[in-house]
């Protein structure tokens, strides 16, 4: 069983706390504040009220074999960096800790954090892709530099067999299921035979450039039909 310290509860501390918690976990939180110790202590096998800056009651509440700590002060900077370099010198690899910015994240990261989260970037980060395009219906940033999306069919592709659609080689995709649009399941698709239909949802395979070039002529089609139509009023109102 994991053994893991939650150090602060900030959002992102109470997230975890939830999540890890709900997969059976060995759980130690510390923090501060008593109503917040008080509401969360039964997802923990252990919980301390302390001030985290006290570097010796510190070191006796959290022991040195954890597998991993997750450090989340909602955004205070200096307790941030103190748990982490504590952390660090007791020996201990795993080390996530919450970020505001890139500054700060630089520092905690010279202090020994060996995982920074931004999760307003993160949120950021799978939010602008859906609001950007209508041919994009979900979207999932699982690393740098691969990614999962439910897309449409571009009108290009209605009618066409895999086969013929160059979907790897134009736009540098895989194509893993598909879904007709009234349906709530993904099937695989069948083979490189499978005929795309205009009701079609694919779910694709990428990095976040391949999955853009892909929704990027339904962008450009939103654009370019915006200003026609800009176009036609300042025309006509002249």
């Amino acid at each position: 069983m994991l053994q893991i310290a939650i150090i602060g509860l900030g959002p992102f501390g109470i997230r975890m706390l939830e999540e890890l918690s709900a997969v059976g976990c060995e759980i130690i939180v510390v923090d501060r504040d008593a109503e917040k110790i008080e509401k969360y202590k039964t997802h923990a096998r252990a919980v301390y009220i302390t001030d985290v800056i006290n570097k010796d009651s510190f070191m006796k509440i959290i022991p040195s074999n954890i597998d991993a700590a997750i450090v989340d002060f909602d955004h205070l900077l200096e307790p941030a960096i103190l748990t982490t370099h504590y952390l660090h010198q007791m020996g201990i690899n795993n080390i996530v800790v919450q970020c505001e910015n890139d500054t700060h994240g630089e520092l905690l990261t010279l202090a020994g954090a060996s995982q920074i989260v931004y999760p307003e970037y993160e949120a950021a980060k799978r939010i602008t892709p859906l609001l950007i395009s209508k041919q994009l219906n979900s979207y999932i940033q699982l690393s740098t530099d691969f990614a999962i999306a439910e897309v449409e069919i571009l009108e290009e592709l209605e009618g066409k067999a895999l086969k013929d659609c160059g979907l790897r080689t134009k736009y540098g995709i895989n194509v893993i299921a598909c879904r007709n649009k009234d349906a709530t399941e993904f099937t695989t698709i069948s083979g490189p035979d499978f005929v795309f239909s205009k009701d079609c949802n694919i779910l694709v395979a990428g990095n976040k450039i391949s999955i853009e070039n892909y929704i990027k002529k339904d962008i450009k089609k939103e654009r370019s039909g915006t200003k026609l139509l800009l176009d036609r009023f300042i025309k006509k109102s002249k």
